[in-house]
């Protein structure tokens, strides 16, 4: 069996296609999956490269994100010949507190990182990590949604407006906070644009995003979305657009550059939701405008199965499509590592088994 992985750290360049073993035997409640497509996320970039809380088993296959087709089941929930996603974390077994969500357990693992990844050929499964494919997506769109999906949807359904489930109501009909101004960075990310996708869903109004990249911001100009490009003057661009209350909330995965920014950025009792520092871990915050303005400071990493299932039903339900930037094959991993590493895409980066390259 063929799988994407690497022997040792240190460049993308060491990205390759491994020989792996096979899955095993079924066990009750378990199904059999053939890998179709799957995708990208800037923490493979991070876990190549080496990341010293890590201990690496090599060789070490990679990725969160796994659409596959049942080819066996021993599941009374799932048959053969049924698509579907599989969530990108899990659990180790060894934090028996059941009653937090998987992502906030000290056993918490991330497909591809702390725990071996699923871009193989096959993977076997519980039922319970698994979720039906949305219909209205292609094999190459659903394999962009799971690990960028799941981090948009905890940040603005739970951390950013408290929305709530999508089973249990309606989240575009939650009206608080639907026209104060609200910012998006780094608009030509697959976690920014899931963030762009869900708030229009949401029916959210006044929504800013930022992009270094001119480029990037067009498709989201076209739904109403005000861009502005990265420069010198952002910060008093996005204070004019913003008005004197400034923003509500700010999703930002960028880190240090524009930390400090962000938080001159904010009204009273305004939220600042981070899932990530790819320019660094490091920023300097004034306690002041903390407890004087009353504000949220919000961590965030992916999300529980619940949040997989409901996330991934909204997108099924709101007909929600990713964006895919570039399609690669397979057999040619380390061409979408380098496309990954250069920043040249604007969505989503797909590995697929089924699409005519």
């Amino acid at each position: 069996m063929k799988a994407i992985g690497f022997k040792q750290t240190g460049s993308v360049s060491n990205i390759e296609v491994l020989d792996a073993p096979a899955p095993g035997k079924l066990q009750d409640g378990e199904v059999r999956l053939k890998f179709l497509s799957g995708s990208l996320n800037h923490l493979d970039l991070w876990v190549i490269k080496g990341l010293p809380h890590l201990k690496y088993q090599f060789p070490h296959i990679a990725g969160s994100d796994f659409c596959g087709r049942v080819i066996e089941s021993r599941s009374e929930q799932f048959k053969a010949g049924d698509r579907v996603l599989v969530y990108p974390g899990g659990n180790s077994g060894a934090d028996k507190r059941a009653h937090l969500p998987e992502n906030l357990r000290d056993d918490f693992l991330i497909r591809g990182e702390n725990s071996p990844g699923v871009l193989r050929e096959e993977l076997v499964e519980p039922e319970k990590y698994l979720v039906k494919c949305p219909e209205h997506l292609s094999d190459e769109q659903a394999g962009a949604v799971p690990l960028a999906y799941l981090t948009a949807w905890q940040m603005v359904a739970e951390k950013g407006f408290s929305l709530g489930s999508a089973r249990d109501k309606s989240p575009e009909k939650d009206e608080p906070h639907k026209i104060e101004p609200v910012l998006v960075h780094a608009a030509g990310s697959g976690v920014s644009q899931a963030i762009l996708e869900l708030l229009l869903s949401f029916g959210f109004k006044k929504i800013a995003a930022t992009s270094r990249q001119a480029g990037k911001l067009d498709i989201w100009k076209k739904r109403g979305v005000q861009g502005f490009v990265s420069g010198q003057n952002l910060e008093n661009e996005l204070k004019s657009w913003s008005g004197t209350e400034r923003f509500g909330i700010i999703f930002d995965h960028v880190g240090q550059d524009y930390f400090e920014m962000n938080i001159r950025l904010l009204r009273k009792g305004g939220r600042f939701v981070t899932c990530g520092a790819t320019t660094g871990p490091k920023g300097q915050l004034d306690l002041r405008y903390v407890f004087f303005k009353q504000l949220q400071l919000l961590g965030s990493t992916m999300g529980s199965l619940q949040q997989f299932e409901e996330m991934v039903d909204w997108v099924g339900k709101k007909k929600i499509v990713p964006h895919v930037s570039h399609v690669f094959p397979f057999d040619n991993p380390k061409a979408a590592y380098e496309t990954l590493e250069t920043g040249r895409q604007d969505g989503k980066i797909v590995l697929s088994k089924t699409a005519k390259i």
